[in-house]
């Protein structure tokens, strides 16, 4: 190898690579190349050391409070934009208005002074169950707060039981007070206060802005929520059957919530029942006898009609505010009994309130009084009156055969002596009388006189006359005298006398 092949090899770089399984000791170049090759890397080492180094901390904490500035600066904008759309109330504590430019702001963004804005009594006209936001009216002055609560705010009943915003409604008379800032403090319902639910029967009267309910008589503030439906409604609207809800405070109401209106109910087709009663609710009950229609509030009711002859009649109906239902009440049915018929003849022709009754079957009526008759030809007719009012009732029919009568024409002398037919007294004569044919005795009795007896006397369809000449008695009463004629029709002035201890015994004529 020439000189100018080991210059070229020997200025070429080594590395260890070359000397890598080499055991004998490096020449001084080698050497001094590695020592060269360290400085130079701890130079390089040493200079990435002194660069400056990144701070992730700080750089956190600036992200951080630029996002703060930026949320606050966003979220004022959007409560400026919000408030403007609803009304919210505003913070005006840094303003120093005097009583004039007070009077010129919006009661909604009013802010009193410490002293003025606590223990208000006010109605709650308005919640935003949502946005926790309340609108009242004081009772006092009128005038109308819209505060929003806080997470501190209190509410409680009258009892001082604590509440929830959501157990408080539109109409409660309530104490609450506000901070500078517009944010209620509390909402106590005022110890005061009354809640009448779901009353009826109430009379108002519209001139004097008066309520009465029973005995005791409220005054209605002139300033009062009147609602139906969330919506405001006239007060001479009211009607006294509707159901409400009214709120006040000591002896004046403050809120009336119509619940429930009124329709008409109107009965059509009403029969004729003995004592008839209608029930409505168990509530009212009249007679039905006493009322055409009635107003009801809207909604369903139940209906009862109860009589001695009927079977109760039962009916739900659902009135409609300011609209007429009507009831039909032919559909109510009566109660009915049995009449069972005994008779003593038969073939006869019945009749059951003046129309005939073909069936002789036991009947079925419906409850009531019944006039039964029952004529055929050659008897006397038979009527009776009969009550059916339970399960079963009974009538005997007696016919009984008509006599042919005759009459008899009688006078005696001396008069006013005592007439018998047949040994029954019948009068005094001169007597006329009827008879039915047929074979009589007729004997006369006077005192101091012979009895006088007309035996076997038949009597038919032409008048029979009798004139009889009384013969006076014998001083001896130890005898009877009788004076007995077999006689018939017409018979004048006949006589025979017999002195006998014993009356002549005539056979009776059989009928």
């Amino acid at each position: 190898m020439n000189q100018n092949s080991n210059n070229n090899i020997n200025e070429t770089p080594l590395t260890d690579i070359d000397y890598e399984g080499v055991v004998y000791e490096p020449s001084k170049d080698s050497l001094k190349y590695k020592e060269n090759n360290i400085k130079n890397t701890t130079k390089t080492k040493e200079k990435i050391k002194k660069a400056p180094n990144f701070n992730f901390s700080i750089f956190l904490g600036i992200t951080i409070s630029i996002g703060v500035v930026i949320f606050a600066l966003v979220a004022i904008l959007t409560y400026s934009s919000l408030s403007n759309y609803i009304n919210l109330p505003k913070n005006n504590s840094s303003l120093n208005l005097d009583n004039n430019t007070n009077n010129n702001i919006d009661n909604e963004s009013l802010v009193l002074d410490t002293n003025t804005n606590q223990n208000i009594i006010g109605i709650i006209k308005n919640i935003d169950y949502e946005k926790n936001i309340f609108t009242f009216s004081d009772i006092k002055t009128n005038k109308v707060y819209t505060l929003k609560s806080k997470s501190t705010t209190e509410f409680k009943d009258k009892y001082e039981n604590m509440l929830t915003i959501s157990e408080l409604e539109i109409g409660n008379v309530v104490d609450f007070s506000f901070d500078t800032d517009n944010k209620l403090n509390y909402v106590y319902e005022n110890k005061n206060s009354f809640y009448l639910e779901n009353i009826s029967n109430t009379k108002i009267n519209t001139e004097l802005n008066t309520l009465s309910l029973n005995d005791k008589t409220y005054k209605i503030n002139d300033n009062a929520i009147i609602l139906r439906n969330n919506e405001e409604y006239e007060l001479s609207k009211i009607s006294s059957v509707d159901i409400l809800d009214i709120k006040g405070y000591n002896n004046t109401i403050y809120f009336i919530e119509l619940k429930k209106g009124n329709g008409i109910l109107k009965l059509e087709n009403k029969p004729a029942l003995n004592k008839a009663v209608i029930e409505i609710d168990r509530d009212i009950f009249k007679s039905l006898e006493e009322i055409d229609s009635i107003n009801l509030s809207e909604g369903k009711h139940k209906i009862v009609i109860r009589s001695e002859d009927t079977i109760s009649f039962v009916k739900e109906i659902d009135i409609i505010s300011g609209q007429e239902t009507i009831l039909d009440l032919s559909e109510i049915q009566n109660k009915s009994g049995t009449l069972y018929i005994k008779s003593n003849i038969t073939d006869y022709t019945l009749y059951i309130n003046n129309v005939i009754e073909t069936s002789r079957e036991p009947l079925k009526l419906q409850y009531g009084t019944y006039n039964i008759r029952a004529e055929k030809e050659g008897y006397n007719p038979f009527q009776a009156q009969v009550s059916i009012n339970g399960p079963q009732a009974n009538v005997e029919i007696k016919l009984e055969k008509i006599e042919k009568m005759g009459k008899i024409n009688i006078n005696s002398t001396p008069d006013n002596t005592e007439v018998f037919i047949n040994n029954n007294f019948v009068g005094y004569t001169p007597l006329v009388y009827k008879v039915p044919h047929g074979v009589h005795t007729i004997t006369l009795k006077k005192s101091g006189y012979n009895d006088f007896v007309l035996s076997s006397v038949t009597i038919g369809d032409e008048e029979s006359s009798f004139n009889i000449t009384m013969h006076k008695s014998n001083t001896d009463t130890s005898s009877n005298t009788t004076t007995t004629i077999t006689s018939s029709t017409n018979t004048e002035s006949t006589e025979t006398t017999t002195n006998n201890t014993d009356t002549e015994i005539v056979r009776e004529p059989t009928i």
